[in-house]
């Protein structure tokens, strides 16, 4: 697999370089996935001559015109590095014959995707690329969240993976257990877009909400005994805690506090553990 870079995604659309380093470890984080998991990002080779505002270039904020604010400049430093290993490195797809004239055409010539920087046109969302007399739909990836959909589409990361890049940064973590990755491998594909709302909805609500949120009906895990506690003994003396993912779903997050993050030991989609406790 790989992924084209939409060069289109870069066209004057920042007000000012602040608002353009705002943006910057967003696509960071996607790069990071791209070479954890060896996915090429082919570029243009016009890249540093892209607008990032309506007067500076990629070219511009690598040679620092511009002023840098100084809560910026650490950041700054590390993408000059990044941008210019982007915009200068192969491998550039229109070094090869046949080529089409931009991006988003060339993936829809090579049947693939594109990353793109923050547009409102091509935003995490699927774009309509006439070629060959053809509407080929061509994907468009800005957040981590959508590039990880993407790939996990295309198969090229395992579920496991999946939910681990995508619950990495906030307060939902997977700890998975050796039988927690077994009771993820259960889940169905529906249960598993179902699974990543009731995560998102999780993340975003504060711990006094997600008490009172029926749709979670949170609660602890108790076994009667430790011969029936489905956890094993390393983890047997933490307080378990588990919550469903919707007021009329099967499925079932087990797992613990740890100050502000909730770590997932397991999920499951039958009740086998929850009749345990």
């Amino acid at each position: 697999m790989e992924l084209l870079l939409n060069e289109k995604s870069l066209d004057g659309q920042f007000t000012n370089l602040d608002d353009f380093y705002e943006v910057l470890p967003v696509m960071s984080s996607n790069l990071r996935i791209l070479r954890k998991y060896g996915i090429p990002l082919l570029k243009h080779s016009s890249l540093y001559n892209r607008k990032i505002t309506p007067s500076l270039t990629i070219l511009d904020l690598q040679n620092s015109r511009g002023k840098i604010a100084p809560v910026h400049r650490d950041k700054v430093r590390k993408w000059k590095r990044e941008l210019s290993s982007l915009a200068m490195s192969p491998p550039f797809w229109d070094d090869e014959w046949p080529c089409s004239s931009n991006s988003m055409e060339e993936a829809a010539r090579r049947g693939t995707d594109v990353l793109s920087f923050p547009h409102e046109e091509y935003q995490d969302t699927v774009v309509p690329v006439l070629y060959q007399g053809r509407s080929v739909l061509v994907k468009s990836a800005v957040t981590k969240e959508y590039l990880l959909e993407l790939l996990l589409e295309k198969k090229t990361i395992p579920i496991i993976d999946y939910l681990k890049s995508r619950y990495s940064d906030g307060k939902i973590r997977m700890g998975l257990t050796k039988n927690g990755i077994e009771s993820v491998l259960e889940l169905e594909k529906k249960e598993i877009w179902e699974l990543c709302a009731a995560l998102d909805r999780f993340e975003h609500e504060t711990w006094q909400e997600i008490g009172k949120d029926r749709f979670f009906n949170y609660k602890s895990y108790q076994p009667p005994s430790k011969k029936k506690n489905y956890f094993d003994e390393s983890i047997c003396d933490r307080k378990i805690d588990k919550f469903r993912c919707g007021q009329h779903s099967k499925v079932r997050c087990f797992g613990y506090r740890q100050e502000n993050l909730f770590y997932i030991l397991a999920v499951e989609r039958d009740h086998s553990i929850s009749d345990t406790g």
